[in-house]
């Protein structure tokens, strides 16, 4: 080629590479004025629940970047109204610190382990609670529902491209997922890395590596985008540009229980939501769908992928509602199989536990039988969530609650000795 007919081609990526960097100032530029309002308006956003923080990652980023917020993963605990629920709770930092909550229904533990991969890569040793419903191990097999009605891509690309997960974990993960393929069919750069990772072969590895830079850059895309929702979302919701005043106080845990105390309603056997449960025929069915449930496999990358991560986490449950499941026919022996089963998750990974396993047998306890927390329970694990962000012992302190007067399952009152379950470890 004669260099008369090089020239031209000089001058074109010349004038390529000087838009990219023109377009690269001006994305920089857009990111950093973003940052400023986001930042400007991120304590009052903080407590609330938006689809825009639960399936992206900036706001769950910025969570863990500020050590006065203590970010709660969970489901649709958290977004149920309910009297002293702790984003709520907390608002005003009454004990030094707000909750930020980030979960909706049917979050089960696939999905937690995702959102907490794609925000927690620079989260070194930050506290963090993980709270897990009995429901999701109620279910034999996978909850396909609850996670392709909660899948991010963005959150899966950012998990299977910049994580610092290990290989190995970031293959079972991979393998895990794949019980749902068609959700990665969107983007044929994920899907090419998520098949790669859950091979056994050498040339399916050799596809992930071939996937990743495309990966790393659809990651930037996806952040770039991110920032413009959260931006959106900031001028959408007029009740962002208020922000909460602090109110250092103390907390007078009983107090507080006897004010709750009134505002429990009774539950109800009967009724179209009950009809929605599942119901079992006997222990056989129920300890086999407890015992084969998928959950207890993706608890395990969950509790793996926070050690990875190097997080403090604190695991938090709803106790079994006994009477609902005595209605069934199912013993109390087997419905004790969930605590000690999950227990022993605890144990193994070396993670506090919270499950307030001697309150399952009290009706005022949830709010529902769907093993919602009622405002008594919320009492509770308010108290849990403060010692934790304040490094307390769990299982001292905790609020007594008083024997019913009137037991609505006609059992005896509870022993006075309070519902925190013996911490590993300690």
């Amino acid at each position: 080629m004669k260099s008369s007919d090089r020239r031209p081609v000089r001058l074109h990526l010349r004038a390529a590479a000087i838009a990219l960097a023109l377009l690269a100032v001006v994305a920089g530029v857009i990111v950093i004025r973003v940052r400023q309002v986001e930042r400007k308006y991120f304590v009052a956003a903080a407590p609330e629940s938006s689809s825009t923080k639960d399936l992206g990652i900036v706001w769950q980023k910025e969570v863990f970047a500020r050590p006065d917020l203590l970010p709660v993963y969970g489901s649709s605990e958290l977004i149920k109204k309910a009297p002293y629920k702790a984003a709520e709770f907390f608002g005003r930092y009454p004990s030094g610190f707000a909750v930020s909550p980030v979960g909706r229904a049917s979050c089960t533990t696939l999905i937690l382990l995702q959102k907490l991969a794609a925000s927690a890569a620079e989260a070194r040793g930050r506290k963090v609670v993980i709270s897990v419903s009995p429901s999701w191990f109620t279910e034999k097999g996978a909850n396909r529902w609850g996670f392709e009605g909660n899948y991010s891509m963005m959150q899966a690309s950012e998990l299977f491209f910049d994580a610092p997960l290990s290989l190995g974990l970031k293959h079972r993960i991979a393998r895990r997922m794949l019980r749902y393929p068609q959700l990665f069919e969107k983007s044929p750069v994920l899907e090419a890395a998520v098949w790669g990772l859950a091979g056994d072969r050498l040339r399916d590895r050799a596809l992930y590596y071939a996937a990743w830079p495309l990966g790393w850059l659809q990651n930037r895309i996806f952040r770039l985008q991110d920032h413009l929702e959260v931006l959106t979302s900031i001028h959408r919701d007029r009740k962002l540009r208020h922000l909460p005043g602090h109110k250092a106080s103390p907390i007078e845990w009983e107090h507080l229980l006897a004010k709750a105390l009134p505002r429990v309603k009774p539950l109800h056997r009967e009724g179209e939501a009950e009809k929605r449960l599942r119901h079992f025929t006997d222990d056989g069915a129920f300890l086999e769908a407890v015992q084969r449930s998928y959950e207890w496999g993706d608890l395990e990358l969950l509790l793996r992928a926070t050690k990875e991560l190097d997080l403090d986490p604190l695991l938090v449950s709803m106790p079994m509602e006994y009477a609902h499941f005595e209605r069934m026919g199912i013993s109390p022996q087997s419905i004790d199989a969930y605590g000690a089963r999950l227990r022993e998750f605890a144990r193994r990974y070396q993670v506090p536990l919270v499950d307030f396993v001697d309150m399952g047998e009290d009706p005022r306890f949830f709010a529902d039988h769907f093993g919602h927390p009622s405002a008594v329970a919320w009492i509770y694990i308010d108290h849990a969530l403060d010692d934790f962000f304040h490094g307390r012992p769990l299982r001292q302190n905790e609020p007594e609650l008083p024997a019913p007067s009137n037991p609505l399952t006609g059992r005896p009152p509870l022993p006075p000795s309070g519902p925190w379950s013996e911490i590993p470890g300690t």
